[in-house]
């Protein structure tokens, strides 16, 4: 058994969970969204953004906390127990692992458009890539993920910049045929496209001061998605109509294909590409940490723990990790699984929201390098706020499961 090595900086956190964040879900949900949202799409994503936020204050206190490479498994063992921890890590390392495989299929659709390679053998041959690059290590795939988070961070300031001469086109603040619903379901889907910052906590073990840099990192990535996203999110409705962006399989493209033509549509398919490239490298590294967190608590795991000499990266656990995201992307369609894993990622808030809260009642008097501010009897009120949102739209995604109006991230 090895250990991991620090060295990433605060700017290096901040690109990791800001990469992410900015990942394939924007590209995949916007469309959607808008359908059931309309020109109010900004407020869907308001909404969303709000109930990310605040459950990012339960994982910026706890990771502050319990700065390991664990995440959400460290926490619960930390604060409730070790039984219930690998059952939340194992939870939440299948569905990171899942998205994998959904990233992989989108990543070859997106290629579709600009080549003939089978699709089945892109998906994998994508898995294997990304599987070499965090095998050579955190600090070429913390490279790797800096480049990434600059192109698809252009790509959308592209589609801003595209679209901005149609603002002012629509009404911005006219309800969605479906009302209040429409609005909230369509907050459930943009919710999709804020999900991954959790990932940046399991680098607890390879950070700097990682109860400083990690909370800050965390704040500095959301602060940026979100003025990114609710700008998308204005100009795009200004530009096309939201009937055709929720009928478009790749709506951004389709705003800057209408300003630029076929050659602007092309620019944004490739920075697609790389920015599912970007949310599929982050998903299995936080996965594959979960499952390296196993083999360091357990003698039964203990080979997932193995780190490759030189290159300090558990490589065993990256292998399984993309072994299985392999076998999920044969299925080729797994629409219905990766929203049942976006469900389980609604839980994991509630979870992580419910632990800050039992925490602070067990132990008040505990040292937190960072504390949520604003408790009343040391309960902090915005995780009180944060399970209530996170419950609103758990139970807009079960009807949209339910009626197949939801999307996947």
């Amino acid at each position: 058994m090895g250990e991991l090595k620090r060295t990433l900086n605060l700017a290096e956190v901040t690109f990791f969970a800001a990469g992410v964040i900015l990942g394939a879900g924007v590209y995949a949900v916007i469309g959607k969204a808008a359908g059931l949202s309309g020109t109010m799409l900004w407020a869907s994503f308001l909404i969303a953004a709000l109930t990310a936020v605040m459950s990012l204050f339960a994982y910026a206190e706890l990771s502050a906390l319990y700065p390991g490479s664990g995440g959400e498994y460290d926490f619960i063992k930390e604060v409730v127990s070790p039984r219930w921890a690998y059952v939340v890590g194992g939870m939440v390392a299948l569905s990171g692992i899942i998205s994998s495989a959904t990233i992989s299929i989108g990543f070859s659709g997106y290629l579709a458009q600009l080549t003939d390679w089978p699709q089945t053998l892109t998906a994998i041959g994508i898995i294997v890539f990304i599987f070499l690059v965090n095998a050579a290590g955190i600090r070429h795939s913390s490279i790797m993920n800096i480049m990434f988070t600059i192109i698809e961070t252009a790509g959308l300031l592209f589609v801003i910049w595209s679209a901005a001469p149609a603002v002012g086109e629509v009404a911005y603040t006219e309800l969605p045929a479906k009302g209040l619903h429409g609005l909230l379901l369509g907050a459930a889907v943009c919710f999709f496209a804020f999900t991954g910052f959790e990932d940046a906590v399991k680098l607890g073990e390879e950070t700097k001061e990682p109860g400083k840099n990690i909370p800050r990192g965390l704040f500095i990535a959301s602060t940026i998605v979100i003025v990114l996203y609710l700008c998308v999110a204005l100009v795009v409705v200004s530009m096309i109509p939201f009937e055709e962006l929720a009928a478009s399989e790749s709506p951004l493209a389709l705003v800057v294909e209408k300003r630029f033509g076929r050659a602007g549509a092309l620019i944004i398919a490739v920075v697609a590409l790389f920015s599912t490239s970007n949310s599929l490298l982050s998903n299995m590294l936080g996965s594959s940490r979960v499952l390296y967190n196993f083999g360091k608590e357990s003698s039964r795991l203990r080979p997932l723990s193995y780190v490759l000499p030189g290159r300090k990266t558990p490589v065993i656990a990256l292998g399984i990790a993309a072994a299985i995201a392999i076998c999920f992307s044969l299925i080729g369609k797994v629409e219905q699984v990766a929203l049942m894993t976006n469900f389980l990622m609604f839980l994991t808030f509630l979870m992580m929201n419910a632990t800050v809260i039992y925490l602070r009642i067990k132990k008040p008097a505990l040292k937190r390098p960072f504390k949520i501010p604003g408790s009343i009897r040391q309960v902090p009120v915005i995780s009180v706020l944060a399970i209530l949102l996170v419950l609103l739209l758990m139970s807009y995604t079960i009807y949209g499961l339910a009626t197949g109006a939801g999307s996947g991230h």
